[in-house]
């Protein structure tokens, strides 16, 4: 097959181009040229029509990997170290999944992951790289939850917003956004995905990172059966949560910027212009997951409004503009602590995300490395 860069394929040359092209490509190729030009492929079911490619006489396994959060761009960036030809698709409009960050107006909001906590070897290596570099910091420090035999932690934000660190942690990988894969097809040459009616990009091995009902749905839709481990994974469901974005005239009363509820509609408050990712006095409001349960699918407008009221003692009704925003999966109910799966499947398909690795941001980034290690073995 003909590599285009960055993983995607062409298609068959024996059955595409014909033996003077071929010939010539591989002149272009033999004159130490990286980047020849090809004639116009003709468009056919599982071709992406290119007119540059890369041709290269020992290609590289390449790797799909859907979605760019933590966990897809940690295996990324293990793969491609690992001399692999990786491509990240996203849906999303910018890499980092729940790791979000928003700009509206003068403010701006970390409306999704709030904060990164650190507990294994591996991932402070990680944190501490970031912190030397100036893309994180430690926001404030806490006693953790469900673990208070660890005494006080340090939580670590991106300095400028969460999605900060996926994007430094990304940056050099080839990643597409904007495409939302709604099937695989998958046999023993490898797997492709489409977007719509479109192929849209092809490879030896896929890594599925979406939260788990999304990854399922995609394996149906791509009629992945994957046999009872499958079936056992779609027993595991997620807490949602509703997120309100309020810009303020005045700053928040919040003493040290942040506040956790225990009771009540909401979960967690933070002051984006106190954290230091706002200009202006901003305020992320995160339901709690009951109060998120019995509104998920009802008028944001609504929900919005009861949480705006609720959380008044704050703001002092100083809202001049708000925002809503739903993350169904915000957070699994339970984990299935192996890492990663593999799929049974003509190609290998492994599936990763936090849920494999004890949840929050540090699990997601444990089963990225994880998914990789899986697919090196299988493919490598």
């Amino acid at each position: 097959m003909i590599m285009a860069s960055h993983g995607q394929l062409i298609g068959d040359t024996n059955r595409i181009l014909n033996r003077a092209a071929v010939t010539t490509a591989l002149a272009c190729v033999s004159r130490g040229d990286r980047r020849c030009s090809w004639p116009s492929v003709p468009r056919s079911p599982g071709v992406v029509q290119r007119r540059s490619v890369v041709v290269s006489p020992r290609m590289p396994p390449s790797v799909l990997i859907i979605g760019a959060g933590m966990a897809g761009i940690t295996s990324g960036r293990a793969l491609e170290a690992a001399g692999f030809d990786v491509l990240l698709l996203d849906k999303g409009r910018a890499v980092g999944g729940r790791m979000a960050t928003r700009r509206i107006g003068e403010a701006t909001f970390d409306h999704g992951a709030q904060h990164v906590s650190v507990r294994t070897a591996s991932f402070a290596q990680e944190v501490e790289a970031l912190v030397r570099q100036g893309t994180a910091d430690v926001w404030y420090r806490s006693e953790s939850v469900t673990h208070p035999e660890r005494g006080m932690e340090n939580r670590y934000a991106g300095i400028g917003g969460m999605r900060r660190i996926p994007e430094a942690l990304g940056e050099g990988l080839h990643v597409t956004t904007g495409i939302r894969v709604n099937r695989l097809s998958i046999d023993a040459d490898g797997v492709a995905a489409i977007a719509g009616n479109e192929p849209v990009a092809t490879a030896d091995a896929v890594i599925l990172t979406p939260p788990l009902p999304q990854t399922l749905e995609l394996l149906a839709a791509s009629n992945v059966k994957g046999g009872g481990e499958v079936d056992s994974l779609a027993a595991v469901e997620y807490d949602a949560v509703l997120a309100v974005m309020a810009s303020l005239g005045t700053p928040p009363m919040m003493v040290d910027g942040h506040r956790a509820f225990g009771t009540g509609p909401i979960g967690w408050m933070a002051d984006n212009q106190q954290k230091g990712v706002s200009a202006v006095p901003a305020l992320t409001i995160h339901s709690s997951p009951e109060f998120a349960r019995t509104h998920l699918d009802s008028d944001p407008d609504r929900w919005m409004a009861e949480l705006l009221v609720a959380a008044r003692p704050f703001h002092q009704s100083s809202v001049v503009h708000a925002a809503a925003h739903r993350w169904r999966f915000a957070q699994p109910q339970a984990t299935i602590d192996v890492g990663a799966v593999t799929i049974d499947a003509p190609a290998p398909v492994v599936l990763a995300g936090e849920v494999f690795a004890g949840a929050r941001v540090e699990g997601a980034h444990t089963s990225g490395k994880a998914a990789a290690q899986l697919v090196m073995d299988r493919v490598g």
